[in-house]
């Protein structure tokens, strides 16, 4: 099926990535920012996707789930964990790294670079992915916390494969995971190449036949199948009709006014790598995975939307027993989705792209005292609005 809608502002666009929900893919659409409002600008999945599944043309989101190939880059890049690889899963992939690792090195190699080397590569010693940009930070973490000292990821003729996006996320998610690994004084080594490792190769082949492979099997721009035929899917039919076919899934506002919260579990996991790998420098640390929210108190109208909206919780309310109230954020808990300064309706937060490593340790927390206030309509009052409403499957949910 084929979704086109407003990528600015849509109810139904939880209900148009649910046609992705695959074996290869699963999606928790009460996980994605922009599900949760619509005035969040996130769509990294879009940018980042590798098949043309997920699409942006003209300020419109296209889905086309005929296009999906499951190789998991739209989960890598979502803050949020509100897309998740299947196939394989991260714990499937961590189990195949090990077990094909040759000392302390690891090789993980793209679909495409294996069907070109084919019988060159030694059975068995490099774990495999549908491309190169499902290697995650967790996965890389992880395997240097189980004494991994090398990780290959071998990709192939990426300028001639259809999925070529994907190495762009394996050299983001590689140069991040190299920040991270060197704030804590690992020192594992992550190279994105199209040159396989000696080790790798059967006995005998050399680099010219390495090449003269690589180079008929990216002649023709080889693209990976599709994970299901396009005849599954319906197509012509609107995204409002095909929502009121859907299954009904209410993302309920909690007691405390917030909408539920989820730490995705490959943050769960990439700090737990990290902790075993011993204490931090100190310093900061300037990635895609955290950020730090600093709200300006000259311009804060106390809607505490920010707290309202957050996807894991970063920031939360709080109501002393004194009357005191406002927020308090944690940057341990940021993703950095953006959606805290996207539902802001008075321009008060700043999110900060360098973070004291300490402070993605020590459970630090900060809080911002409000001042309840009233907010003035008359400047922008659709963008005020909007804010303190929640579009989710058709369901408006009200303060």
């Amino acid at each position: 099926m084929v979704e086109t809608i407003d990528a600015g502002a849509h109810r139904y666009v939880g209900a148009a990535f649910t046609v992705v929900d695959s074996g290869a893919i699963r999606v928790h659409r009460e996980r994605c920012a922009k599900v949760r409002n619509r005035n969040v600008d996130c769509l990294k999945c879009a940018a980042a996707c590798t098949s043309g599944c997920l699409s942006l043309d003209d300020g419109e989101l296209v889905i086309d789930a005929s296009k999906c190939v499951g190789c998991g880059t739209c989960a890598t890049v979502c803050p949020t964990c509100a897309l998740e690889s299947l196939n394989p899963s991260d714990a499937e992939l961590k189990v195949a790294c090990l077990r094909a690792a040759r000392g302390d090195e690891v090789v993980i190699v793209c679909s495409q670079m294996e069907a070109a080397l084919g019988d060159l590569l030694v059975p068995g010693v490099a774990a495999s992915v549908i491309c190169a940009g499902r290697v995650d930070e967790s996965l890389l973490a992880g395997l240097a916390a189980e004494g991994v000292g090398c990780v290959t990821v071998l990709c192939g003729d990426c300028e001639r494969c259809a999925q070529r996006h994907g190495r762009d996320t394996a050299e983001l998610v590689a140069e991040t995971a190299r920040q991270v690994l060197g704030a804590w004084g690992n020192e594992l080594e992550i190279v994105v190449t199209d040159v396989p490792p000696v080790g790798v190769l059967a006995d005998g082949v050399d680099t010219g036949a390495v090449e003269a492979a690589r180079d008929a099997h990216f002649a023709q721009e080889p693209a990976c199948p599709p994970v299901r035929e396009a005849e599954e899917f319906l197509t012509g039919s609107s995204v409002e009709a095909d929502a009121l076919r859907r299954p009904a899934h209410s993302l309920h506002v909690m007691k405390d006014g917030t909408l539920p919260h989820f730490i995705p579990d490959r943050r769960e996991r990439l700090l737990d790598a990290l902790a075993q790998l011993g204490e931090p420098a100190s310093g900061k640390l300037e990635t895609r995975l955290w950020g730090a929210v600093v709200i300006d108190g000259t311009k804060c109208v106390s809607c505490r939307m920010c707290a309202t909206f957050c996807p894991t919780g970063a920031i939360a309310k709080f109501d002393d027993a004194d009357g005191t109230l406002g927020v308090a954020h944690t940057p341990g808990d940021c993703v950095k989705c953006g959606s805290c300064g996207d539902v802001c309706p008075a321009g008060a937060i700043t999110l900060l792209d360098a973070v004291p490593v300490s402070w993605l340790t020590d459970g630090s927390r900060h809080r911002y005292v409000m001042t309840p206030r009233s907010v003035s309509l008359t400047d922008n009052p659709h963008q005020i609005l909007d804010t303190f409403r929640l579009d989710f499957n058709g369901d408006i949910f009200e303060r």
